[in-house]
């Protein structure tokens, strides 16, 4: 379990109160058909937008082939939080270019998988709340074999995770809790290899 650990970290209030409520307006603002299915066969889940330096996935084409740069400013404001406390990671190969935005309801959640090798093998999440003040904290699962590891995200955190994090073990964001209040949403920076 050593590497989960070592691989993976927390960072509270690693953006603050007044660029999580801009992002919140912003994302909250979006038309529903902005919205795409995790799973094409279930069209009932529209809970994901993807943005992309390479291909376009989004609703509108004021977005272009870009993260948007309100979303952005959130992102980078997280990783100069986040490359303090893990100077560690491969922050150097690391230019945002992806964004993966999920809202999750109460009691949904995502699915243990890994993400393709066409990234830095380092993620940036960062965990948005509607209503931080009566909603329980939500939880990434990373596990390897019969090991697992729990990292909590409370909102205006910022997770990372990268090395055998990232290439050999699962993630997975547990179900919210039925006791949530509106959406939690997470946002996942990416950047793609050279």
């Amino acid at each position: 379990m050593s590497f989960l650990k070592d691989n993976t970290c927390t960072v509270r209030h690693a953006v603050g109160p007044e660029s999580a409520r801009s992002a919140l307006q912003w994302i909250k603002g979006l038309p529903d058909e902005a919205w795409k299915p995790v799973d094409p066969r279930r069209s009932k889940d529209r809970s994901r937008i993807k943005f992309t330096a390479r291909f376009f996935h989004a609703a509108s084409d004021a977005w272009a082939t870009r993260v948007p740069p309100e979303l952005l400013a959130l992102g980078e404001e997280a990783m100069e939080e986040v490359r303090a406390v893990v100077p560690g990671a491969p922050w150097g190969d690391f230019q945002i270019d992806t964004l993966v935005l999920n809202r999750y309801p109460a009691g949904k959640g995502v699915h243990a998988h890994k993400d393709p090798e066409q990234w830095v093998p380092l993620v940036l999440g960062v965990t948005l709340y509607e209503d931080a003040f009566n909603s329980p904290v939500n939880k990434m699962e990373f596990a390897h074999g019969r090991d697992k590891w729990i990292v909590p995200t409370p909102h205006r955190s910022a997770y990372v995770f990268h090395g055998q994090a990232y290439t050999d073990a699962t993630h997975a964001r547990k179900p919210c809790s039925k006791k949530q209040r509106g959406h939690v949403y997470s946002l996942t920076f990416r950047s793609y290899a050279a």
